[in-house]
């Protein structure tokens, strides 16, 4: 069976910016239809940290977070399942700060029966106000004609 990843953030910011792709106004709409999950892993996981200072030794730079060509970033992801981590953590794409992370999680292709053990919400306002420095605004509804 061919392996995929379940992909986390470590902040709620982090989870927003990487769902917008980019986006600066966020219909309600588009915030209807996505929950914030939060999530224990059943197991302990044994990360490669790509965020630690030690990862530049091995060859790691911003640049395997940064691009739109995951060419490379999967290369490392296969290089480092096979040397036995269970997934990466790395600094998310869409943070131009290069601060907030993420985890990818190694595991089988398609959707995990059971869903991890946690529980989902609407989107907090704390979030949305927390991604303002970034741009991202809600939209405003227009009245009705």
């Amino acid at each position: 069976m061919p392996h995929g990843a379940c992909y986390l953030a470590e902040d709620p910011l982090a989870a927003l910016l990487e769902v917008a792709r980019g986006l600066t106004i966020l219909s309600e709409g588009f915030l209807a239809s996505r929950r914030l999950v939060s999530a224990s892993l059943p197991i302990d996981v044994r990360l490669a940290d790509l965020t630690a200072p030690s990862a530049y030794a091995f060859g790691v730079t911003a640049e395997l977070s940064a691009t739109a060509d995951y060419t490379a970033p999967h290369a490392w992801a296969r290089a480092l399942h096979t040397a036995g981590f269970d997934g990466i953590r790395y600094r998310i794409r869409h943070d131009p700060s290069s601060v907030l992370t993420g985890i990818a999680w190694f595991g089988r292709a398609g959707r995990r029966r059971p869903p991890l053990p946690g529980f989902s919400r609407p989107i907090p306002a704390d979030t949305l106000l927390s991604a303002a420095p970034f741009g991202i605004r809600v939209a405003a509804r227009l009245p009705a004609e």
